[in-house]
């Protein structure tokens, strides 16, 4: 008989024990699973390992819990859905205690709604019962950090944004890990000195400070600061020079491509050419 060449996939593989490994035997303490209960899958839990299985199928009320652990961690992530309303697609996503993704089994609606007549409780497997193979489960060591617990219980990871104030400095140091220095703000407000009973707007605050007051007759704007713009009038020259006296120049480039922090206290400022910093 001959094989239909572009036959459905799900109906292709749905009689594999895949995603399960070929030696899982699927036969628990009370409940046996079927062949057809999953097609495909991708497990990526945080702080998972190569051994990953199926470790309860849970009942309550109308909610149904499929856990999967690892060997050592023990339970690490969990999908759920509810038999009065489940997925079309059949997709379980899988998610860590903190709310991470943790992966995806693929069954079917026809397969997930058979756990409709599960009784309510617990039904416990272990690793030889219901192992993944290898090509589902992508190992992810718990190494580092992954993510921040907030005071109330709000959980933060991805892309986040960390912003210092008063005094604390984050940076990536040179090995790649996050280093954070407490080295004092000289610019904020005087608060421990005061009053407790003293409002915000009545502390007087530290203003910043600039020791340079004009450049070629030129004073820095409210905030002290200067911007030097490339204008209309070409000089082979720099204008304005400033280095370090005992700093190496390469250590320097560095630190202006962010790669590494100076360490010198004292600057030499020399004044090349003759012509004058215009503003606007």
């Amino acid at each position: 008989m001959s094989k239909i060449v572009f036959g459905d996939w799900r109906d292709d593989n749905q009689q594999r024990r895949y995603p399960f490994a070929d030696d899982a035997t699927l036969v628990g303490d009370d409940l046996t699973l079927q062949n057809t209960l999953f097609i495909d899958g991708r497990l990526y839990p945080v702080g998972g390992n190569e051994e990953l299985y199926l470790n309860r199928i849970t009942r309550e009320e109308s909610t149904i819990t499929f856990a999967i652990a690892a060997t050592g961690p023990g339970e690490i992530a969990t999908a759920s859905y509810d038999v009065t309303d489940i997925p079309e697609t059949g997709e379980l996503a899988f998610h860590d205690a903190y709310g991470r993704p943790a992966g995806m089994l693929l069954s079917t609606e026809t397969a997930l709604e058979a756990f409709s007549g599960l009784n309510s409780g617990t039904h416990e497997f272990i690793l030889e019962q219901t192992r993944f193979a290898t090509a589902v489960v992508v190992p992810q060591p718990e190494i580092g950090v992954r993510g921040f617990i907030l005071e109330d219980g709000e959980t933060l990871f991805g892309d986040v944004w960390i912003v210092c104030e008063d005094g604390v400095v984050v940076r990536r140091d040179d090995d790649g890990s996050l280093r954070i220095d407490i080295v004092g703000d000289p610019f904020t407000a005087r608060k421990l000195c005061e009053d407790e009973e003293t409002s915000d707007e009545d502390i007087e605050a530290v203003r910043p400070y600039c020791p340079v007051e004009l450049i070629n007759g030129i004073p820095a704007d409210e905030l002290g600061n200067y911007k030097l713009l490339v204008g209309s009038n070409e000089s082979l020259s720099n204008l304005l020079r400033i280095r370090p006296i005992v700093q190496q120049s390469d250590d320097v480039a560095k630190h202006l491509g962010g790669e590494s922090a100076l360490k010198f206290a004292s600057l030499l400022i020399e004044v090349l050419g003759e012509r004058r910093l215009r503003g606007d």
